[in-house]
């Protein structure tokens, strides 16, 4: 089953005719006052943006997370990390605003699920994607992690994001300004799992990957779950539970300063993961041979193959030029990254240079390698750190041969 980028639940719930009313019941998007745009709960919505798809999104729990849909980065296979507009409010996006973010994580299965004919996904159909850029100002929303059962009480609900049309009235809805459906009191009934639908609630495409509201204890906003699909008089959320910890849990290691041993989880699954080492180890000064620093690698289901990788690396030197460094995989793929190059530098220091073209295909677990030659006498080479980022799809193949 192909996943469509905005679900429409007519064929997937029921179909019914649709009725257009001078006063209609449905609680529809409806365009939020300019001057509320910086204001909670607005302020922690977002535009996500991938080449092929638009969603909403909402900045929460961390300032450097938000949660989406994950229909919004997946199609047939998961996409690449998407952008993040912060309270955009207008008819065109504006660039300069843009933060791409660096990853995201999902429910393993997810992908699964959508493969097969009985399932649609929604039970599994969020992300929470990070970027080491903070994605807002202030601090984040809280979580309700007690949203699936608030929102099976008849509970003041509020829907939030970018709806790019309107499903009930048929009112144009064109750019990226933000919208809202409610404050409306309407119960939520379960649907699959951990996705509870509602009527008397519509949303738009677009929407998809947005917040439903409630009220906490201190009379604000918190965040209960993520919009997953809709249809005009219809909508379907997936609710938050404690289970969402896991996905937490998963992306705390890598939003630190320090980035930590990956944090692995059968449930959970990733776009990228980061494999730092911070042993610091002085090379061997003028000996033509390699110093092996070694990364294991086995964060991945068996036979994943690679879809990207970069790498960052901190080697601090009073000349850089007598330097070689070779990146090896598993298999015995390997990329040259430095060759006796700026012969009047110092230090050799870089951030998430990309070496995929070198690597994708092959099989993402294993023995990864940096290999490190100093080969002229009379200055001291220390490695302080390594970070190794890799992203795999859906794909399992048979290494090729180097």
């Amino acid at each position: 089953m192909k996943f469509i980028p905005y679900p429409v639940l007519g064929l997937l719930l029921f179909s019914a005719p649709t009725v257009f009313a001078a006063t209609p019941k449905t609680a529809s998007p409806v365009k939020i006052k300019p001057t509320q745009v910086g204001k909670e709960p607005y302020r922690f919505n977002g535009a996500v943006l991938t080449d092929q798809f638009r969603g909403s999104g909402f900045c929460a729990w961390d300032n450097h997370t938000f949660f989406s849909a994950a229909h919004v980065l997946f199609d047939t296979t998961w996409l690449a990390p998407p952008r993040w507009y912060p309270a955009a409010n207008a008819a065109q996006l504006d660039e300069t605003t843009a933060i791409q973010s660096r990853g995201y994580y999902r429910w393993a299965e997810y992908s699964s699920l959508v493969a097969s004919s009985a399932s649609d996904g929604f039970s599994q159909d969020v992300i929470l994607g990070y970027s080491f850029e903070k994605l807002i100002k202030g601090k984040a929303a809280k979580i309700n992690l007690n949203g699936y059962k608030d929102l099976r009480k008849r509970a003041k609900t509020l829907i939030t994001g970018y709806p790019a049309d309107n499903l009930y009235i048929e009112e144009s809805i064109e750019g990226y300004f933000m919208h809202k459906t409610g404050p409306i009191v309407t119960p939520y009934v379960s649907y699959d799992d951990k996705a509870l639908t509602t009527t008397l609630v519509t949303t738009g495409h677009g929407n998809s990957g947005g917040p439903i509201w409630t009220k906490n204890s201190r009379g604000g906003w918190s965040a209960a779950g993520v919009l997953v699909g809709g249809l005009p008089s219809e909508s379907v959320v997936y609710a938050f539970s404690k289970d969402i910890n896991s996905l937490t849990r998963a992306v705390t290691p890598v939003i630190q300063p320090i980035i930590d041993e990956p944090v692995s989880s059968d449930k959970v699954g990733a776009s990228s993961v980061f494999f730092p080492y911070y042993k610091e180890k002085q090379i061997p000064d003028g000996k033509h041979e390699w110093t092996v620093f070694k990364i294991g690698v086995d964060a991945f289901p068996e036979g994943a193959a690679v879809e990207q990788v970069a790498l960052s690396l901190d080697i601090r030197t009073k000349h850089r030029g007598d330097l070689q460094v070779v990146l090896a995989g598993p298999g015995g793929f390997q990329a040259l990254v430095h060759n006796e190059g700026g012969n009047v530098k110092n230090n050799l220091i870089f951030n998430s240079r990309d070496y995929s073209a070198d690597f994708t295909g092959i099989t993402a677990n294993g023995e990864w390698s940096l290999l490190v030659q100093d080969r002229l006498k009379g200055d001291i080479s220390t490695l302080k750190s390594i970070v190794l980022e890799i992203a795999v799809g859906d794909t399992v193949v048979v290494p090729p041969t180097p």
